[in-house]
C-alpha cells in the first residue's frame, strides 16, 4: 500500500492517544506495517527490539514507551515515579538538615539555566576539614534521558545515612570523604521530563560551532566534554586524526556536530557542569577514585575508552571490579572500550590523573517502569558500597596510583 508521505500518524502513550512528530514520519511510515496510521506495541516492538528481548517481557514494554515518547516528542508517563529536580533537592536538604554531624550540602556551581549542581558531603565531621580521608566521588544523571541514575545516588546516600550507627557505615563515615552528586545535569534531566524525553546533553543554547559559523543547536553531551586541561592529555578528548569541525573523522561515539546527541563542545571542560566536577575532583589531592552512573546494560567499566589498550592500572581494576560484581549479584565486568569506543569522557581523564574510575551501566532501559526502581537502586547500592570499601582499603594499604593534581582555580 503506498502511504502518502504527508500522512499523519498516532500512537497511545499512556491513557492517550497521540500524534507522532513530523521529524519521525519516515520511520512511522516504515513501522506502520498494515497501513492505517496507528502505531502499535508490535509495530513499534518489531522496529525497536532486539531478537534478545520480548514485548511480553518488562524491558522490552519500557523500551516501546520511551521510543513512543521519542517519536511523539512528549514526556514519559514513567517521570512520574522518578524524583524531579525539586524534589531531590528538597530531599537532600532535609537529608543535610536530619545528619549535620554528617553531612555538608554544597553547590558546586550553576547550570546555563541557573539550577545548582548540588553535592553531598558525606563523612564523620562533615562540616569540618576531611580531606585526610580517602576521597571519593559519585555521581549520576551526566546524560539527561537517564532516570535510573538519579534515583541510585539517593538510594546509597540513605543506606549510608539510614544506618550510620552500623559498624560498616561507621567505619565508612569515618575514615572516608565521600561526595555525592545525584544530577550532573539538571537542566536536561527537566527537559526530558517535561518536554523531549530522549534528550542526552544539557541544554546550553549554541551560538557558533566549531568553525566558528552561527548555530542555533543546544546542548553539549557532557561525557564527551571532559578533558583535564593538560596538552599531553589531549588525545583523550579528541584522538589523533580527529581535526576540530570536521565531522567525517570523528571518532566513534563522538561528534563534532553540534546537533548530534554525541556533540563533544567547543572545546574540552567547556560546560558548567564538567568544569564544576573537574574543579572538585582534579583539585583535591585526597580524591582517589570516582563512581559514574549511567544506563543502561548492567555492566560494570574500567578503562580506558578510547583505545583497546588497558590502562595501566587494569590490575587494579580488576581486583575491585570483582569485589563490586559479586556485590551486585553478577553484572558483567569490562573494559569501557567494549561497549562502544568514545573520546572525552570522565573515566579516562580521571585514570590519567590517579584517580580510580568505575562507570556502572545500571538496569535495561532509560527510563524503566518505576516499580524496578528498588530492586536495581539496591544492587547498584551494594556495589557502591563495595566500591567505597575496597577503595579505603587500599587507600591504607598505599596500593592506589599516584594523584597528578592540578590549580583550577583561574
Amino acid at each position: 500500500m503506498l502511504v502518502n508521505d504527508n500522512r499523519s500518524y498516532r500512537l497511545s502513550l499512556g491513557s492517550k492517544t497521540v500524534s507522532v512528530s513530523k521529524a519521525f514520519s519516515n520511520d512511522a511510515k516504515e513501522m506502520d506495517t498494515n497501513g492505517n496510521g496507528y502505531l502499535d506495541n508490535h509495530e513499534v516492538a518489531a522496529a525497536v527490539l532486539g531478537d534478545s528481548v520480548s514485548l511480553n517481557q518488562t524491558e522490552g514494554q519500557d523500551l516501546v514507551q520511551e521510543f513512543k515518547s521519542r517519536m511523539a516528542g512528549l514526556p514519559n508517563p514513567n517521570a512520574e515515579g522518578y524524583h524531579s529536580f525539586q524534589q531531590m533537592e528538597k530531599e537532600i536538604f532535609e537529608l543535610a538538615k536530619a545528619h549535620p554531624e554528617e553531612v555538608q550540602l554544597k553547590s558546586l556551581g550553576k547550570t546555563s539555566e541557573g539550577r545548582d549542581i548540588w553535592a553531598l558531603k558525606i563523612s564523620e565531621g562533615a562540616q569540618g576539614n576531611t580531606s585526610h580521608k580517602t576521597g571519593l566521588v559519585v555521581t549520576g544523571c551526566h546524560h539527561a534521558r537517564e532516570w535510573m541514575t538519579v534515583e541510585a545516588p539517593l538510594k546509597l546516600v540513605h543506606d549510608i545515612l539510614d544506618n550510620k550507627s552500623t559498624p560498616e557505615n561507621q567505619n565508612r563515615l569515618k575514615e572516608a570523604e565521600l561526595w555525592v552528586i545525584p544530577i550532573v545535569n539538571p537542566d536536561g534531566y527537566e527537559f526530558t521530563r517535561n518536554e523531549n524525553s530522549w534528550w542526552r546533553k544539557n541544554r546550553r543554547p549554541l551560538e557558533v560551532d566549531q568553525n566558528g559559523e552561527p548555530t542555533s543547536a543546544v546542548g553539549v553531551d557532557l561525557n564527551r566534554n571532559y578533558w583535564d586541561g593538560n596538552p599531553e592529555h589531549m588525545y583523550v578528548y579528541r584522538p589523533p586524526g580527529d581535526t576540530p569541525g570536521n565531522t567525517r573523522d570523528d571518532f566513534s561515539a563522538t561528534s563534532d556536530n553540534p546537533r548530534s546527541d554525541t556533540y563533544r563542545g567547543p572545546f574540552g571542560g567547556s560546560e558548567p557542569e564538567v568544569k564544576a566536577l573537574l574543579d572538585l575532583e582534579l583539585s583535591n589531592p585526597n580524591i582517589r577514585g570516582v563512581l559514574d552512573y549511567h544506563s543502561y546494560g548492567d555492566t560494570i567499566l574500567y578503562p580506558y575508552g578510547h583505545t583497546r589498550q588497558e590502562s595501566p592500572n587494569a590490575a587494579l581494576y580488576k581486583e575491585i571490579g570483582k569485589k563490586m560484581q559479586n556485590a551486585s549479584y553478577g553484572w558483567d565486568l569490562e573494559q569501557s572500550v567494549g561497549l562502544y569506543p568514545a573520546s572525552g569522557t570522565s573515566d579516562d581523564t580521571h585514570d590519567l590523573n590517579g584517580i580510580l574510575n568505575f562507570t556502572i551501566e545500571m538496569g535495561r532501559s532509560f527510563q524503566p517502569n518505576p516499580r524496578t526502581i528498588p530492586e536495581t537502586t539496591e544492587r547498584v547500592s551494594k556495589s557502591s558500597l563495595a566500591f567505597i570499601d575496597e577503595m579505603i582499603t587500599k587507600d591504607d594499604q598505599g596500593l592506589l596510583p599516584p594523584r597528578l593534581v592540578s590549580d583550577r582555580s583561574a
